[in-house]
């Protein structure tokens, strides 16, 4: 707080994103993939530990800082339990990137938990592999309509160098 006026400080991070990344490469390696990914989920396990659901993992809300992936952006983020009132916006739409929504906030479920922030995982971590996101469409409705039917191509048939266990964690 200075002078009344509360502000939030965050490390200035000197590198890019990995929608930037992804826009610049297309794909990344799997062992890196599969390292971003378990560094990321390690931070997520301890937002869901401390009651926090993100609810917008994508890739423009990673950033690279010195090679280790930092989350960004909980503009959205849920305090589990805490938060009153609906969790939509005001037109009703659920809040949250459609590439990247669980089943559950792509039907506006009022109860959204770490499970919606682990599916987004699951699908960067396809993009970052195959090069673009598990789910797509012309608009928003077709790609939430593919996520609630859980209709995808597998990585591996994307890209037959993705080993079996990691397109099974994907799936999963």
């Amino acid at each position: 707080e200075a002078d009344g006026f509360l502000f939030f400080v965050m490390p200035f991070v000197k590198g890019e994103s990995l929608r930037q990344r992804l826009d610049r490469d297309h794909q990344l390696p799997v062992a890196e993939a599969v390292r971003i990914v378990s560094d990321i989920a390690e931070a997520l396990t301890h937002a869901h530990r401390n009651g926090v659901v993100h609810r917008d993992i994508k890739p423009a809300n990673i950033l690279m800082h010195e090679g280790r992936p930092l989350i960004a952006d909980f503009g959205i983020a849920l305090a589990v339990g805490s938060a009153g009132g609906s969790r939509l916006t005001q037109t009703g739409l659920s809040v949250g990137t459609p590439f990247y929504m669980s089943p559950e906030q792509a039907t506006g479920d009022q109860v959204l938990g770490p499970a919606s922030d682990i599916f987004a995982l699951g699908c960067m971590l396809y993009e970052l592999l195959v090069g673009e996101p598990p789910y797509s469409g012309v608009n928003t409705q077709a790609i939430l309509g593919k996520i609630i039917s859980g209709a995808h191509v597998s990585a591996t048939e994307r890209r037959p160098t993705i080993p079996p266990n990691v397109d099974a964690a994907i799936r999963k």
